[in-house]
């Protein structure tokens, strides 16, 4: 194990965040008058807009973050352990007060982060914890090899799709008992 590859895959776990942060800032700004516009719609039209954006961002940065690595002769795993590392971080620290995940699962009171609820971002960072591994090591096999082609980019964005809906409905499922 290369510690440097580690420390690349922490920091750029934290730089990803920092830029999807950004990204996420300068869409809201952009996005006043057509919210303004289209005033009528449904609050859930912009929070769907919002969360699509914010993945597409998220995805597209990590896309130039492995794409570096993989240029630079990094192991995969390395990179993915130090990007692992930084998200387990911050599961742990909803858990650190002592809160079962049940609890926090089910606290969808505004008094989160922002203007975000507890458990969405709970539920994106314990989410995080199983696509970004996927995600990345898809980048790494079938989309860096061969080059950037958009039929590969699908099959890519349908798996992570299908394991999204699954975390989804076995965290329903779990939500039920």
């Amino acid at each position: 194990m290369k510690l440097s590859s580690c420390l690349y895959g922490f920091v750029a776990h934290g730089a990803v965040f920092l830029l999807t942060g950004g990204c996420m800032l300068l869409a809201m700004a952009a996005s006043l008058p057509i919210v303004f516009l289209f005033d009528r719609l449904p609050d859930v039209v912009f929070t769907a807009g919002a969360i699509l954006f914010l993945l597409g961002s998220y995805a597209y940065v990590w896309f130039l973050a492995v794409r570096f690595a993989y240029n630079q002769k990094m192991r995969l795993f390395d990179v993915q352990l130090g990007s692992f590392v930084l998200l387990a971080f911050m599961v742990s620290l909803y858990l650190l007060d002592g809160s079962s995940m049940t609890d926090i699962v089910r606290n969808w009171d505004d008094a989160g982060c922002a203007f975000v609820p507890p458990a969405f971002s709970f539920l994106c960072f314990t989410y995080a914890l199983v696509l970004l591994p996927v995600y990345q090591s898809k980048l790494w096999h079938l989309i860096l090899p061969n080059g950037v082609r958009l039929k590969d980019l699908f099959h890519v964005l349908g798996d992570l799709v299908l394991i999204l809906m699954l975390l989804i409905g076995a965290t329903l499922l779990f939500l039920s008992f």
